[in-house]
């Protein structure tokens, strides 16, 4: 604060009740350096004469207090002169100018006062004050002066909620000072309040009172914390009774957009009700969505405690908004229907989404997560016959075939209460999976079920955007999109277009070779991915698809592509390309996410790892998931603590994770943080539980190389060399290249001995030697310099047995042209040959 008043003259203090805004500035003016007067103001402070008093009287007060040069002119002033503005105005600001020594004035509550603030004193002095006075604003929303002068001119200081949070560090001091131990776990409570001061202080006060209730557990946070009654006065109760009407009905979402809100509302302007809310600082947060479009989202705590008042004063009207709020997600978040249908006591309606788009739910969340929703349903909905084949298929995807059975039997028996447009939806879930081969272990296999060519069920287009209308397609989006391997992905997309025809044709095959391209990027064929994703890019192009929203897919296998090639500019502008285009809430997003923050690391551009950060957690807050989107989060959270060059928070923020048991992408970045952290164990363990059939290619190269150095570590030169060799072995055909590029330093000694100890891959083998001689300018010195880079680099290749013909053929040259850069080389270095070459370029730190 004390910074914002020194570099601007006009500072802004902005965020909703109870964030402490009177506390803290109250604090900062005790202890500031400068005079500062204090104006609060209320709701009669609209009216322009008493706000000019009230100013005029807090800086005479502030004045009178430490007497500087030119005080006189201030003191000397009449509140009285109000009446006549113009005339009061000057004599105020001609008063100010003769200041020689800075004051602050803080005016308090300024959102009391009204639009009418800007045409008063205040609009005045925020516009032409001397420099000598800072102006400080603090409110629950945007002040009505004129702002983006400051903001785009001379500068202008802003403190909001995200300043005055508070900190997990800051709710745990506040806990022991409240008199909880030291076992007391301030992360449920930072998180549930996202450090809202009030809330924060609520929540503790209310565990610190159920100390003395005998069985009551004291570290834990209340469930329902005892904020409505403070929301309701403090907050509702000032707001004009429309507004505060319309926040009691949007907050029956956490996130809603500008038609939801109007049918919330029950009025066209519900859109303009949400700019409101922005203004007045009311708990709501903008973000830009797709194609423009924005999304409101409500701080959570505050919507629950809104959702609890409305229950209280109208329980009918309640239901009734939950029931508009279900409708309209029913076609859009099956799982955010399924909740609001719920608590609009509506389970039919909740039924009836399911049963149109479970194939969706499975997709994006899993089998298990899909079971649940159908078990979530009330009785007798959670026994119905259509939710019990759904629950037969979830048990069949998990390999519990005698569970699917069961359920399976259960469901044909009660198909009579069914009308006849939700037994076709039944007939269509079994005859899609019922037939399907299993394998000795019970697990569906859909490699089987597409050899046979089984003739699968149409179901509508517009059930899943972006997609072909045949279940196989969506069965097949699930196998990779749920981090499967991609194998079965692969055989069931190649199946796809064979039942339609015309244009739907061309769409379909459109889609399915962008979700080709992912399958195949996701099974590490990432010369397939690349030209899939590109193929199906350009016919996308050449029917006109302008958004492309359904080729998110293609830019993700064309991002995932780039980053195993260690193209890390074209990656990023890949992924981000996926990101916008893709849906915010899919599996697919998450993946692509996840894929940024490893970017990100490995190019460690500050302002991107900040985006990427941001990224992940908004998803991660979102509340998507997918079968190991914890684990992604986690490695993803400790890739970034270790890009920042915190290694030991990165070792921290995995170690509940454990070792084994993880996704294999997950897994063999786990392996590799481990080994740097030196959890030398732990990262063996993880090794030896990615076995080979679960390694893609550029997983296997990746974990090779980190097994070759924990062998190295061993001093086991067989094995280190066994690993490299493999390593190279997979990594040579896809043009593999970024895990040897993120060990560089580790394994630059390492490579130039396999090349020694013989290797079928000499070229590959030495690119790598020489790209890595390229990348460490601590290592030159003043004789590197007399080396072009094209001699550096066939420097780097003649450490290999490669003749002249074939470093010629690496590097795309002629034979010629490496013998003139050879000789230039023995010129320079004074050597006589090769091997005198290269010792004199050891001994002078170039190689």
């Amino acid at each position: 604060m004390t910074a914002a008043a020194d570099a601007h003259r006009l500072t802004v203090v902005a965020a909703p009740a109870g964030y402490g805004k009177t506390t803290f500035l109250g604090d900062w003016a005790r202890d500031c350096d400068l005079p500062c007067a204090w104006l609060s103001l209320d709701r009669f402070d609209a009216q322009p004469a008493r706000l000019f008093q009230g100013v005029v009287g807090a800086i005479q007060a502030a004045a009178s207090q430490l007497p500087m040069p030119g005080n006189n002119s201030l003191l000397a002033l009449d509140p009285s002169l109000a009446d006549d503005r113009a005339a009061s105005y000057d004599l105020l600001l001609g008063a100010l100018e003769q200041l020689t020594e800075p004051m602050a004035l803080v005016i308090d509550d300024v959102h009391l006062a009204g639009p009418e603030l800007s045409g008063g004193i205040v609009g005045v002095l925020a516009a032409s004050a001397p420099p000598t006075l800072r102006l400080v604003l603090s409110g629950r929303g945007h002040p009505s002066i004129q702002l983006e002068r400051h903001r785009f001119g001379e500068g202008l200081g802003q403190l909001g909620s995200a300043e005055l949070a508070l900190t997990q560090d800051e709710v745990a001091q506040l806990a022991s000072s409240l008199g909880q131990d030291a076992s007391f776990d301030a992360e449920p409570l930072w998180r549930v309040t996202a450090g809202w001061p009030v809330a924060v202080h609520a929540s503790l006060t209310a565990l610190a009172q159920g100390r003395h209730v005998p069985g009551r557990t004291t570290n834990t946070p209340p469930e329902n914390l005892p904020l409505s009654d403070y929301i309701a006065e403090e907050v509702l109760d000032q707001l004009d009774e429309p507004l505060a009407d319309f926040v009691l009905r949007a907050t029956t979402c956490d996130w809603l957009g500008r038609r939801l809100a109007v049918e919330l509302h029950g009025q066209p302007d519900g859109g303009l009700l949400l700019e409101s809310c922005l203004r007045n600082g009311l708990f709501i947060e903008e973000y830009e969505y797709r194609d423009c479009e924005s999304m409101y989202r409500w701080h959570s705590l505050f919507a629950a405690q809104c959702r609890r008042i409305l229950e209280r004063r109208d329980p009918l009207l309640a239901e009734r908004l939950h029931r508009i709020a279900a409708r309209y997600y029913q076609d859009t978040d099956v799982s955010e229907c399924v909740n609001q249908a719920l608590q609009g006591q509506a389970p039919r309606q909740a039924v009836v989404s399911i049963g149109g788009h479970w194939l969706e739910l499975l997709l994006q969340n899993g089998a298990p997560a899909l079971e649940q929703v159908c078990l979530d349903l009330p009785a007798p909905w959670s026994a119905d016959a259509e939710m019990l084949i759904i629950r037969s298929v979830c048990r069949e995807l998990d390999g519990d075939s005698g569970g699917a059975s069961e359920l399976r039997q259960r469901a044909m028996a009660r198909t009579g209460e069914l009308d006849a447009a939700r037994r076709g939806m039944l007939d269509s879930c079994r005859g899609l999976f019922e037939p399907v081969p299993a394998t000795a272990t019970g697990r569906l296999d859909l490699r089987l079920a597409a050899e046979d060519a089984r003739a699968l069920p149409e179901f509508p287009s517009e059930a899943h955007p972006g997609t072909s209308s045949t279940g196989m397609f969506l069965l097949a989006q699930a196998e990779f999109r749920l981090h499967r391997a991609g194998h079965q992905a692969t055989v069931l997309l190649e199946s796809v277009g064979a039942d339609v025809s015309g244009q739907q044709s061309e769409q379909a095959e459109i889609v399915a070779d962008a979700d080709l391209a992912l399958a195949s990027a996701v099974t590490g064929d990432l010369v397939t991915a690349d030209e899939l994703a590109t193929h199906a890019l350009e016919r996308a192009d050449a029917c006109g698809w302008t958004s492309q929203d359904r080729m998110a897919s293609a830019w993700l296998a064309r991002g995932i592509a780039y980053y195993w090639r260690d193209e890390l500019k074209g990656a990023r502008a890949h992924l981000v390309k996926a990101l916008r285009l893709g849906d915010k809430l899919s599996a697919l997003c998450a993946l692509g996410v996840v894929y940024q923050v490893l970017v990100d690391c490995a190019s460690g551009d500050g302002t991107h790892l900040a985006d990427s950060s941001a990224a992940l957690e908004s998803l991660h807050d979102r509340g998507l998931y997918g079968v190991s989107w914890n684990d992604f989060y986690t490695i993803a959270r400790a890739k970034l603590a270790e890009a920042r060059g915190d290694l030991d928070s990165a070792l921290a923020i995995v170690e509940p994770m454990g070792a084994g048991g993880h996704a294999p992408l997950v897994e063999t970045l786990l392996a590799e943080l481990l080994r740097r952290g030196g959890e030398i164990s732990a990262a063996q363990r993880c090794a030896n539980e990615l076995t080979s059939q679960h390694r893609n290619r550029y997983l296997d190269t990746s974990m090779s190389l980190t097994e070759a150095l924990l062998a190295h570590g061993n001093r086991d030169e067989a094995r280190t060399h066994e690993r490299i060799e493999h390593a190279v072995y997979r990594a040579e055909p896809q043009s593999i290249l970024r895990p040897f590029t993120e060990r560089r330093d580790d394994i630059a000694e390492l490579l130039i001995r396999h090349a020694v100890w013989g290797t079928t891959h000499e070229s590959f083998i030495a690119a790598r030697m020489a790209h890595h001689a390229q990348g460490h300018p601590h290592l030159r010195t003043r004789s590197y310099w007399t080396l072009t880079d094209r001699e550096r680099e066939v420097l780097a290749y003649m450490r290999s047995v490669m003749t002249a013909a074939e470093i010629a053929e690496a590097l795309f040259i002629s034979v010629n042209t490496v013998k003139t850069h050879e000789r230039s080389i023995y010129r320079k270095l004074g050597a006589a040959g090769r091997r005198d070459a290269l010792k004199t370029a050891a001994e002078r730190g170039i190689v």
